[in-house]
């Protein structure tokens, strides 16, 4: 039996359509699944309620709120110290905290997210200060809640007191 070429050529064009078929499909799926995630944040297990209610309030979707830290307190010579890192309540966006000091651009430590209404008050340190003064930076990245985008972050210098 003699096949003939007009119909050789449209069989190898079903063909070629079905290929395309499958994979127009395939990636349409793939890129529906993409779209489906959610943003799952990594949250410092640290972080609990804030203690101080004087810094928070606000509502969703406001301008972001950042703390100030003209002095924190410290244990000297201690990797664990006892600090107050909060993201204020009504924030919408998760706090990441980074701490520089400011002589060396050494970063001391470096928390995960932080939710808003919640606070680190338990830190540990690269290592413990000398006992004295110590300029650093406490440098705030922020992430939206809903989808893990930057928004707005803030350096908030500070001086870290090692007693």
């Amino acid at each position: 039996m003699k096949i003939s070429k007009n119909k050789m050529m449209i069989a190898v064009i079903i063909v070629l359509c079905a290929i395309a078929a499958i994979l127009v499909s395939v990636l349409f799926i793939n890129k529906n699944r993409n779209n489906d995630d959610k943003f799952t944040p990594t949250l410092d297990s640290d972080a609990g309620d804030i203690q101080d209610n004087n810094n928070s309030g606000g509502q969703q979707g406001q301008a972001i709120r950042i703390p100030g830290y003209p002095s924190i307190t410290i244990a000297a010579d201690k990797e664990n110290v006892t600090m107050n890192l909060y993201n204020p309540e009504g924030n919408p966006c998760y706090f990441t905290f980074e701490i520089v000091l400011s002589d060396t651009n050494e970063t001391i430590y470096k928390s995960d997210m932080v939710e808003p209404g919640k606070a680190i008050t338990n830190v540990k340190l690269k290592y413990g200060l000398a006992a004295g003064e110590h300029n650093a930076v406490i440098k705030i990245s922020t992430a939206s809640l809903t989808d893990g985008k930057a928004m707005n972050g803030a350096n908030v210098e500070t001086v870290l007191v090692a007693k």
